[in-house]
């Protein structure tokens, strides 16, 4: 890593993150699973039910949640937390208040007459300041979630033991401003998240039975661990409670450990990949808490820049690269840190238009000729780890699409008459007049194996099957 001060912060050692994310939280857990499904357990509508009890909320307001279509942990500013119960009972509102009071002084908390409880299963309304937070109890458990306790089980291992136990669950939620004042604005997504984690925290402490949280639907931690962090819920960088709000999965490529986040985009419209050769689980593991930790506290627009080069540091003996690309794993845009150099031997060279196509289609037949194409060229190569994937045959829709492009520059009149020219040049000896009329197809054949190399590069497409990911 350079050794810019940008980069220090990125990479400092710091004691707390080594304690927050130990090597020995980490054992294996066997192979994880890769495909993506979508939360079974929907809040969101429950939670528009919370909104339409605020009578001072416009109508168009509630239609503009509802036509988001999302699960509440895909919204950008009202994070979403789930505090699953041993039995269903809300807080009592008196000691929840005092908890609040004393874990954090700095803001007013006081009861919300802004809604009525007739009933004891009503949500129930504080108020932070100008903002208003609700509470609105399920008396039945959130449907189990493979993945979510999968990956909480790294930092957590008795997490799936201790959903299996939960028999309700609370929805918590930051509601916006308390009135209808103009002058009052919604809260960004950091400030709300701070917001919630706080209340969150108290909420645990003022009530008995709990048994785990769930943050946003996919970070899953113990009750301890919130009521220890979230008394940081409003400490600036580099100390806010990053842990509570995601994940940081490992996982092996052959030989190389690397890890991957789940909950930063909420932050910064990207998680994390990190695949640096020669690093152990735990050294890996600290540097994504760092780099996550300063992305959170600073923003993705100060963060490392997609091509940018880090040299050795103490750690790292060799350079890394930044990439702004697609992940390999689904998991949406993610920012890239992987071995430059192939230190291990793990990159190889594959053609990006194939032997197979470049001796059989007959624009490349026609433009290799003329010397105006060959496979050969670096121009044509792709460098790729093998051990990203299942095995090294080429996935067929790729080269069909490779060859639909290349028929699609022929099916022209204006190449037939160049095609019927070039020949007619050939023929005669005339070499330099055949290149000439080709050259426009062999920049439109360079433009198109740019544009491959470049989607292979970001993982916008694949030239083989992706390998499932393996545990470390």
């Amino acid at each position: 890593m350079p050794n810019t001060s940008k980069t220090r912060a990125l990479t400092a050692e710091r004691s707390d993150v080594g304690v927050m994310f130990r090597s020995a939280d980490f054992p294996a857990r066997g192979w994880l699973r890769l495909t993506s499904r979508a939360l079974k357990h929907d809040p969101f509508h429950a939670t528009i039910a919370v909104v339409r009890h605020i009578t001072f909320v416009r109508d168009e307001q509630c239609d503009h949640l509802n036509q988001l279509g999302a699960p509440a942990s895909a919204m950008t500013t009202i994070p979403v937390a789930y505090i699953l119960l041993d039995d269903a009972r809300l807080p009592d509102e008196e000691a929840l208040i005092r908890a609040l009071r004393v874990r954090h002084p700095e803001l007013q908390w006081s009861r919300s007459t802004i809604a009525s409880r007739a009933d004891a299963g009503d949500p129930m309304f504080i108020r932070a300041g100008d903002q208003l937070m609700a509470i609105l109890m399920i008396p039945a458990p959130m449907p189990f979630d493979q993945q979510l306790w999968q990956r909480a089980s790294w930092l957590w291992p008795e997490s799936v033991d201790a959903a299996g136990r939960h028999r309700a669950h609370l929805i918590v939620s930051p509601m916006g401003p308390a009135e209808s004042n103009a002058e009052l604005k919604a809260l960004g997504f950091a400030e709300n998240t701070r917001l919630a984690t706080a209340f969150v925290g108290a909420v645990v402490a003022a009530l008995a039975g709990v048994v785990a949280v769930v943050w946003r639907g996919n970070v899953g931690r113990s009750p301890e661990m919130w009521l220890e962090q979230s008394r940081s819920a409003f400490a600036p960088y580099p100390d806010q409670p990053f842990a509570l709000w995601m994940e940081i999965v490992p996982y092996r490529s052959g030989k190389t450990i690397g890890a991957y986040t789940v909950g930063l985009s909420a932050f910064t419209g990207r998680e994390i990949e990190f695949e640096v050769d020669g690093l152990d689980q735990h050294t890996v593991t600290a540097r994504v808490a760092q780099l996550s930790a300063y992305l959170i506290g600073n923003g993705l627009d100060d963060g490392p820049k997609s091509g940018e080069v880090f040299e050795a540091d103490s750690e790292i003996d060799h350079r890394v690269a930044v990439l702004h690309r697609n992940s390999r794993f689904n998991i949406g845009p993610v920012i890239s840190f992987s071995s430059l150099d192939d230190r291990s031997g793990r990159i190889r060279t594959y053609p990006i238009i194939p032997a197979a196509i470049a001796r059989n289609h007959p624009l490349l037949v026609m433009l290799g000729k003329v010397g105006l194409f060959d496979p050969a060229q670096a121009k044509n190569q792709i460098r790729l780890r093998p051990d990203h994937y299942e095995s090294e045959v080429r996935i067929e829709s790729f080269d069909q699409g490779l060859s639909q492009a290349l028929s699609g520059m022929i099916a022209t009149d204006v190449y037939a008459e160049a095609d019927t020219n070039a020949r007619r040049a050939l023929e005669s000896g005339d070499m330099a007049s055949a290149r000439s009329i080709l050259q426009p197809w062999a920049e439109e054949v360079g433009l198109l194996q740019g544009a491959a190399k470049l989607a292979l590069t970001l993982c916008d497409v694949f030239l083989f099957m992706p390998s499932p990911l393996r545990s470390p």
